[in-house]
C-alpha cells in the first residue's frame, strides 16, 4: 500500500486482515487482546488506578488482621485470668439434732462477701435467730440491729443482742429455708476492714400457715474479722439441717 505525494492523493480504504506481510491483524481484535489496563498504561503512562486502590485495601486489611490478632491475644489472656467460679463454697455443714445451736467456727476467709443457703428444721415450734463471733466466742452484746418484713408487716430494733430472722412457728411443719448475702470484710467506705457487717436474708417458714420473711441486719462489732457464725433455735429446741456458705472471689 502506497501513499501519494501530491495534495490530491488520499489513503485508500484498507483492513488489517493478516493477508499481507507485516499486517497486524484485525484492529478490534488487537485492542481487545491488549485489555483496558494495558491500553490505559500506553495512553497515559500511569499505573492503573484500580491497582492503586487494591494495593491500599490490601494494606488496610493487613493492618486490621494484625489488630485483631492482638485483640484475640489480649482477650485470651483475660479469659485465662478469670476465676473458675465467682463463688467458692467454704462451709458444707450438717447437724441432726441434739442442740439448739448450729455453730460454724474457725472461718478464715478474707473475701469481701459471703452467701448463705440453709435448709433446716426445729424439733418443735421455735424461732430462728442469728449471731456472729470471733475466736470461738459468740458476741452476745448489744451490737446487732435488724428489720424484718413478714408477709408485708414490718418490725425491727436497734442495739439488740441478736438478729431475729423468724418468729415462732405455731405448728404444722417445722421446716425453714434460708438464703442470704452479707458484707464480710468490705468497709462501708470501700477501704480497710469492714466497720460493720450488713446483709439481707430471705426465710421461708413451712407451717400450717406458711410465712415469708425478709430480714436486713447489721453487726457493728468489727474489732476483729468474723470467725464464728451461729444460727440457733431461740426456744431451745433441737435444730437440724444443712448449711452452706460461699465466699466471693473478690
Amino acid at each position: 500500500m502506497a501513499f501519494g505525494g501530491s495534495s490530491t492523493s488520499f489513503t485508500l480504504p484498507h483492513t488489517h486482515n493478516q493477508t499481507l506481510a507485516n499486517d497486524g491483524g484485525t484492529l478490534s481484535t488487537t485492542l481487545t487482546d491488549m485489555g483496558a489496563v494495558t491500553l490505559f498504561s500506553l495512553i497515559s503512562g500511569a499505573t492503573d488506578p484500580q491497582t492503586a486502590i487494591n494495593t491500599a485495601a490490601i494494606s488496610t486489611n493487613t493492618g486490621n488482621i494484625a489488630t485483631n490478632a492482638a485483640n484475640i491475644g489480649t482477650n485470651t489472656a483475660a479469659i485465662a485470668a478469670l476465676p473458675a467460679s465467682a463463688w467458692t463454697r467454704i462451709v458444707n455443714q450438717s447437724v441432726t439434732g441434739g442442740t439448739s445451736n448450729f455453730n460454724v467456727t474457725g472461718l478464715t476467709s478474707t473475701s469481701k462477701y459471703l452467701m448463705f443457703t440453709f435448709a433446716g428444721s426445729f424439733g418443735a415450734a421455735d424461732a430462728l435467730r442469728l449471731r456472729f463471733g470471733t475466736g470461738g466466742s459468740i458476741d452476745t452484746g448489744s451490737n446487732y440491729s435488724w428489720r424484718t418484713g413478714r408477709n408485708g408487716s414490718y418490725g425491727g430494733s436497734f442495739g439488740q443482742t441478736t438478729i431475729e430472722m423468724m418468729t415462732a412457728n405455731s405448728g404444722g411443719g417445722n421446716n425453714f429455708f434460708v438464703s442470704g448475702f452479707m458484707q464480710y470484710n468490705a468497709a462501708s467506705d470501700g477501704s480497710g476492714t469492714a466497720d460493720s457487717r450488713i446483709g439481707n436474708f430471705t426465710t421461708a417458714q413451712d407451717d400450717s400457715t406458711p410465712d415469708n420473711y425478709q430480714t436486713s441486719f447489721e453487726w457493728t462489732n468489727s474489732t476483729t474479722p468474723i470467725t464464728d457464725i451461729r444460727f440457733y433455735a431461740n426456744g431451745g429446741n433441737d435444730i437440724r439441717g444443712t448449711l452452706c456458705i460461699y465466699e466471693s472471689q473478690d
